[in-house]
């Protein structure tokens, strides 16, 4: 195989990726990888927009309490409180790189409202289209000024002893001094998903196999509302139109979140659940927009979409249907997207700063993937002069060839994943998919440069998929966005603070508690 050596490498070009890039590129020689073309990721999928506390009687302490009531109070405090008090220097930052977000006529910038907010601070370009205007500003900023390898498959991290130092492709060894992780999530391990293709979890499996800590896997957020055409669904719509008024009826026209105090604006683990259970009594559900003035202004990727479907949103109620979302958890960080492997760091949806808790709140997503890779640049910035590039000798091993087996393809996996680790799970259907899955496990853990990037994906998806159900069936209560219908209550007493881990080498650790933010600010900020 061919070698090269750069500073940095960037696995993914979601927002994360580009962002910590475009704070890279200056100081040293970066390498973008992604298997898919530059523009696609979930990042440019993402309608809501960004969380923000702006507004005069907003502040980052409501902000705080926000995001741990919705996640349940299981986050990293000291990841909380950075995410949210950077979050207005971010809008600076991106407005300065020319992202235009809406304002009102008197050039304030406009918020929106979203479930779990106590305030309006969501801020959104072009109405539902705020992801594609930050990827498309970060990928103007980063585009000559790094190497981009674009529909390049991953296959291994290449480490020595514990320390990472580079990746293997389908067709060479990529040395690098620092490796980072920015893969996104693992949505395509679920028949239904927000996420784009390409997720299937490969962050997740290339840290695992290489050694490092997982943690939080049990906690996959399903989002309430995608759009649903004959049995297809056709991408999430934003919990922004259920902030600006659309309802959630069942077939007969009956308001399904009406017991909720919050109604359709409650957090998404529960909204999920709710339509997930009218769902499975074996009713529809729609989201009413008619109500919704100037509709097209508002959510003009939706409204596209809609007339794509033949479908006038403004007289017809849309079918919605549940689907994998973001997964809280991944390669466990510490504030500053350091993992427990040297030189391999970890940011955006494959990291587990802590910040998302059980349950990321709404439009929090894009701004941990931007604060945190500023932390990782701050890092890789003020390391990379001690750093030395670590070569593999001839007597390095890669990973043996497996002996053959016929895989599961990739929708008999997300099948039994939905039915078994889905939105509600049991003790017997986690046992049925860890049964199902174990014969599979020691040839997904190993991954060759000559596999098809179907057999990586499938594999990725495999060990991914058992580290979730394993996590899932250690959890013994319900929390965020982990459901057990044998154990439907929080255990604050057993598991209050306390977070799952997983290594290779070690199995998986129930680990002591973490720091817990006092209830009196839960309720009184």
């Amino acid at each position: 195989m061919a070698n090269k050596a750069v500073d940095v490498i960037i696995i993914g070009s979601g927002i994360a990726g580009l962002m910590t890039a475009h704070l890279l590129a200056d100081h040293m020689n970066v390498m973008i990888i992604t298997k898919s073309s530059l523009p696609i990721s979930n990042s440019s999928c993402a309608q809501g927009g960004m969380a923000a506390a702006l507004s005069p009687d907003d502040h980052w302490g409501k902000h705080m309490s926000d995001t741990i009531k919705a996640g349940q109070n299981h986050h990293n405090v000291e990841s909380v409180e950075m995410l949210v008090k950077r979050a207005p220097a971010i809008v600076q930052f991106l407005e300065q790189l020319g992202v235009p977000f809406d304002k009102a006529e008197d050039g304030s910038i406009v918020l929106g409202m979203e479930g779990a907010h106590q305030k309006r601070r969501i801020v959104h370009v072009n109405g539902d289209q705020t992801g594609q205007a930050f990827t498309t500003a970060l990928i103007n900023a980063v585009l000559h000024r790094v190497e981009i390898r674009e529909h390049t498959m991953i296959t291994n991290l290449l480490s020595k002893k514990d320390r990472v130092i580079g990746v293997q492709t389908e067709t060479e060894c990529i040395y690098a001094k620092s490796t980072v992780l920015a893969t996104g999530g693992i949505g395509q391990v679920y028949e239904h998903t927000s996420n784009v293709v390409e997720s299937t979890g490969d962050g997740l499996a290339l840290a695992y196999r290489a050694g490092a800590t997982l943690s939080d896997l049990e906690f996959v957020q399903f989002h309430p509302t995608l759009l649903k055409v004959n049995s297809v669904t056709c991408g999430l719509i934003s919990e922004a139109v259920r902030g600006e008024g659309a309802t959630l009826i069942d077939e007969r026209g009956n308001r399904i979140m009406n017991d909720y105090q919050q109604k359709e604006l409650e957090s998404r683990d529960i909204v999920s659940r709710e339509i997930h259970r009218c769902i499975q009594t074996g009713k529809d559900v729609f989201l009413d927009c008619r109500g919704i003035h100037d509709f097209n202004r508002r959510f003009p990727g939706l409204s596209k979409r809609c007339q794509q479907q033949g479908i006038n949103p403004l007289e017809t109620p849309l079918s919605v249907v549940p689907g994998a979302h973001f997964i809280s958890g991944g390669v466990e960080t510490d504030c500053f997207g350091r993992t427990s492997l040297k030189g391999l760091y970890a940011v955006g949806e494959v990291a587990c700063t802590g910040v998302h808790g059980a349950n990321r709140l709404a439009s929090n997503s894009l701004l941990e993937g931007l604060v945190f890779a500023e932390e990782v640049a701050k890092q890789i910035t003020a390391i990379q002069p001690k750093t030395h590039f670590i070569y593999l000798e001839q007597d390095d091993e890669l990973p043996d060839a497996p002996i053959y087996l016929q895989m599961p393809n990739k929708k008999e996996i997300q099948a039994k994943m939905t039915r078994l680790v889905g939105i509600e799970r049991s003790l017997n259907g986690l046992m049925e998919m860890k049964r199902w899955l174990e014969p599979f496990l020691s040839f997904a853990n190993k991954v060759q440069a000559s596999d098809s990037r179907n057999d990586v994906e499938c594999k990725n998806m495999i060990v991914v998929a058992a580290l979730i159900t394993e996590a899932a069936l250690l959890r013994t209560e319900s929390r965020g966005g982990h459901y057990r219908l044998d154990y439907r209550k929080r255990d604050d007493q057993n598991w209050l603070g306390r977070s799952i881990s997983i290594t290779k080498e070690h199995g998986f650790v129930v680990n002591e508690r973490r720091k817990i933010v006092s209830p009196l600010f839960i309720e009184t900020m």
